[in-house]
């Protein structure tokens, strides 16, 4: 009950903000530590921390920045309008980025030329295992939660109604010999929980990378992808020696075997806890 309250007041202040800012504003455009940045103005997650505090996710982006060398090649699936892509960029050779939600990708467009950012390519594509037509939710409280449509929905996944739209899935294998794309050297990714199929369809890739930073959230790997952490882990454990967890800093060995990896993030699913893990070689 008190999260359908919740929720009723975050739709009630988004419509507000869009009332106030009237029917043809489509976007506001934010000074921020993180670049010049535009938003629809119905966000009041993202759009609202950049508004008052005037950044968004700074410590992650200084953790990432010190992971990249000037000669990489960096890759962002899942890009939403650039809080990340935009510093980074200012920090690796070239930036390969994704974004299914066709309206943030617009945004993401305009944020380049803000910007003046040059050494940016983006691919309005879904990131999975297969080349198909997905179905995808585009959200507008917090445009970053949009999603894959999941296995089994949740209100919180469905809380601003929004609108089911078919989107082309790739797989960044596949994407990346048909495009000629340069080999990265490290991969960013937060697609809300459709991780594990992006990372079936980048097996190849993943060989490659030096480190993989990756978002882990227990109720989207259950209802997104509905798989269990140690098919997630799967995919990811032959490629990496170790994790290291953002939020509380615990670093786990799986050079010989992901055994610890799976016990914690188990552990971190009971607590419902969400972390984000950069692993590496």
């Amino acid at each position: 009950m008190l999260r359908t309250i919740k929720y009723f007041f975050k739709n009630r202040k988004s419509a507000k903000r869009k009332k106030q800012l009237g029917p043809y504003a489509k976007g506001v455009i934010y000074d921020s530590e993180n670049g010049l940045i535009a938003m629809p103005t119905e966000d009041i997650t993202i759009g609202k921390a950049l508004g008052f505090k005037g950044k968004w996710d700074i410590g992650q982006i200084e953790t990432i920045s010190a992971l990249i060398k000037k000669d990489d090649v960096i890759y962002i699936v899942g890009t939403h309008v650039g809080t990340l892509l935009v510093p980074l960029a200012k920090t690796a050779r070239e930036i390969v980025g994704y974004e299914a939600n066709k309206n943030t990708f617009g945004f993401m467009q305009m944020n380049l030329c803000l910007n003046q950012l040059t050494n940016v390519r983006l691919f309005n594509n879904a990131v999975g295992d297969e080349e198909k037509t997905v179905i995808f939710y585009h959200n507008t409280v917090n445009t970053g939660g949009s999603k894959i449509k999941p296995v089994k929905d949740t209100l919180r996944y469905i809380y601003d109604s929004p609108k089911e739209v078919e989107v082309q899935m790739i797989a960044l294998d596949t994407h990346i010999k048909v495009q000629g794309l340069p080999v990265p050297q490290g991969l960013i990714m937060d697609i809300e929980g459709a991780e594990y199929f992006a990372l079936k369809g980048m097996q190849e890739t993943l060989q490659n990378l030096r480190f993989l930073y990756i978002e882990y959230v227990p109720h989207h790997l259950k209802n997104v992808s509905n798989v269990t952490v140690a098919e997630f882990v799967a995919h990811i454990h032959p490629h990496f020696n170790s994790a290291r967890f953002l939020n509380t800093n615990k670093i786990i060995s799986i050079e010989n075997n992901s055994d610890a990896l799976i016990e914690y993030l188990n552990k971190l699913a009971i607590n419902n806890t969400s972390d984000d893990i950069l692993f590496s070689k």
